[in-house]
């Protein structure tokens, strides 16, 4: 088997005192190493919930998740998450930005500081690199978000309506740079978008969602 990524019979529920909510149901689906697959559907029909559960951050009701054919339960370290804002740290400037998240994985070392710093050179925010958050443009600040992202070095990144925030003309400017990034760098990617523009031409698979 090729896939890094196996979705194999997701289910979840919701429950209350007064009902259930069958939120998915037989959710099954395979991403092959270096794809980028699109999960789309309007808004309310679980895209987000099942990219927490893949992300381990929301436990499934029924159903397994394999990565590189092995069973994961819960949060694993192969896998980076892009929200809908980029969360920056507006007093932190863009360099501590991007190292953050090896502060908080505890491995900001000399080694992956030097990588961070490379792929700020070479996606041209190295010379934004001493200035803050609120000087960037939005879509620079995905670039930015990215970027932090892939300095923990993810197998698979899944972005959760990444570029919702940005209007109409950057959002599709952004959507097309960032996927040439992770082209790039050979990223496994999995997007959950309601907008179709934002996925017609880069993703190789659609899964469409009811």
């Amino acid at each position: 088997m090729n896939g890094i990524l196996e979705v194999k019979n997701i289910g979840k529920k919701y429950q209350n005192k007064e009902s259930e909510i069958q939120a998915l149901k037989n959710v099954n689906f395979r991403v092959k190493k270096g794809e980028f697959v699109s999960i789309i559907g309007p808004s309310g029909c679980g895209k987000s919930t099942l990219l927490s559960i893949i992300a381990g951050l929301e436990d499934k009701t029924e159903g397994e998740i394999f990565i590189e054919n092995e069973k994961v339960d819960g949060i694993s370290e192969k896998i980076g998450y892009m929200l809908q804002k980029d969360c920056l740290l507006e007093w932190r400037n863009i360099l501590d930005n991007t190292l953050f998240g090896l502060e908080v994985k505890g491995i900001k070392n000399k080694e992956n500081i030097r990588y961070a710093e490379e792929l700020l050179e070479k996606y041209n925010l190295s010379e934004f690199k001493n200035k803050y958050p609120s000087e960037l443009s939005g879509g620079m600040r995905q670039r930015v978000a990215l970027i932090r992202t892939l300095a923990v070095k993810p197998k698979i990144l899944l972005l959760d309506e990444a570029f919702s925030a940005l209007d109409y003309q950057t959002r599709i400017m952004v959507t097309n740079d960032i996927y040439l990034i992770l082209k790039k760098e050979n990223i496994t990617s999995l997007i959950v978008t309601h907008d179709i523009s934002e996925d017609r031409f880069q993703s190789r698979h659609q899964v469409k969602s009811a």
